[in-house]
């Protein structure tokens, strides 16, 4: 008799675009050290709720994460790493909570206009602050948390805020992966608790995806130096902005009805 794998309930073209998606997200982050969630979990919520589409990649991101924090621990300003642990613990646990129990039509809203926001703000050029107050850890580490779990993309708001704090780019680099590190774990963690990251059809799911995130990220590497870094940001703000701007539209019934 044959073994009947417990794949995820999703149409047949779903399943098809999974590893096509997950390739593309961490070509993206072989090449220019960001962006994984970014890309993957948009495109998964299309098809897919984000209570299965943020802890797969999640998943996923924990031995990328991991390795890149190892890597470069010693050169981190573990004050600041220290300041925004525990508001970033507060986000997480409110975003855990939005995650069960918000409707599928507000958090695709909600997602859409945040992708959209940041793709504008990546094609408008980096900006930074020259030099961000420490008050600003509050909400930085309240918002990141929120939106690491409900979206799995709280990297790029502690980003803008530790690249006003920090001025060393060693120390930066540093800083910012073992933050990721924590949050991917904590993450883990917490979906783990929930109940969230123990189906076995997600856990299959992620199981089938590693060796394509592995493919992913050496391609990106490949890639890395063959192509303009510029060139790169405004491709991926593009697709920000449009994948944004179609899960917008798609929840527009429901904030029309509303």
């Amino acid at each position: 008799m044959p073994l009947a794998l417990p794949l995820p309930e999703l149409p047949w073209y779903a399943l098809a675009a999974v590893p096509l998606i997950v390739l593309a997200a961490y070509t993206v982050f072989g090449a220019t050290g960001f962006g994984s969630a970014l890309i993957a979990v948009p495109l998964l919520a299309h098809f897919a709720p984000l209570t299965f589409a943020v802890p797969l990649i999640t998943a996923l991101d924990g031995g990328g994460a991991t390795t890149q924090s190892f890597r470069h621990w010693r050169h981190a300003a573990w004050p600041e790493f220290r300041r925004l642990l525990p508001f970033m613990l507060c986000g997480i646990a409110l975003g855990t909570t939005l995650l069960v129990t918000m409707p599928r039509e507000p958090a695709l809203l909600a997602l859409g206009v945040f992708v959209a926001l940041y793709g504008a703000y990546l094609a408008s050029g980096t900006r930074t602050l020259r030099r961000a107050p420490g008050w600003l850890v509050v909400p930085v580490g309240l918002v990141g948390g929120v939106f690491s779990v409900l979206f799995g993309t709280g990297g790029p708001v502690y980003m803008v805020f530790l690249s006003a704090r920090i001025h060393d780019k060693g120390a930066l680099r540093a800083t910012s992966s073992v933050v990721v590190m924590v949050s991917v774990w904590i993450r883990i963690v917490v979906f783990i608790a929930t109940g969230l990251l123990l189906h076995s059809p997600l856990l299959l799911t992620a199981a089938l995806m590693a060796p394509v995130m592995i493919a992913g990220l050496a391609l990106g590497n490949r890639l890395h130096d063959a192509l303009s870094g510029r060139g790169v940001l405004r491709l991926i703000a593009l697709l920000l902005i449009g994948n944004g701007i179609s899960l917008v539209v798609r929840a527009l019934p429901w904030l029309i009805a509303a």
